[in-house]
């Protein structure tokens, strides 16, 4: 074997090898990067559900754990039974004591409170507790809870 025919037999791509390969990758690039880029519109929103979710649990408890009715109160802050809740409206998710939650403000809680008739219990001595959590990324998130006098 001569040393021409070890070069041509070592000298890489034809053009017909490299335009091929151009074309290959030209068609497969829009579909992988519509691909690529649903993949990573929707990557976040199971951590927003899950924020959502566990936003709508804390809520929750906190009313669950006041009496069942005491008397009106004015502040988020003072609020000492469940009734207190109905018509709240957070835009950022806050703690017991009214204060913003750093990292938590592009979601709205919303709580709605009325006696609803439960098992056998009479509506007066039956709360239905409806929070939704909200956020741009995801679909609201609804929990319902009662909440009786006993």
């Amino acid at each position: 074997m001569s040393i021409t025919s070890k070069k041509a037999a070592l000298s890489g791509f034809t053009l017909l090898e490299l335009i091929t390969t151009v074309v290959v990758i030209a068609v497969a690039a829009p579909t992988l990067m519509s691909i690529f880029s649903t993949t990573i519109q929707t990557s976040a929103d199971p951590m927003f559900q899950h924020q959502a979710l566990s936003i709508a649990e804390a809520y929750m408890e906190e009313i669950l754990l006041k009496d069942f009715a005491i008397g009106p109160e004015t502040t988020r802050a003072s609020f000492d039974d469940v009734r207190d809740y109905n018509g709240l409206t957070d835009v950022g998710a806050r703690d017991q004591a009214n204060n913003l939650i750093a990292g938590l403000n592009a979601y709205t809680i919303s709580v709605t409170v009325a006696n609803d008739a439960l098992n056998g219990i009479a509506a007066a001595d039956s709360l239905r507790i409806d929070l939704t959590v909200s956020h741009a990324m995801i679909d609201d998130i609804l929990l319902s809870g009662y909440r009786v006098n006993y």
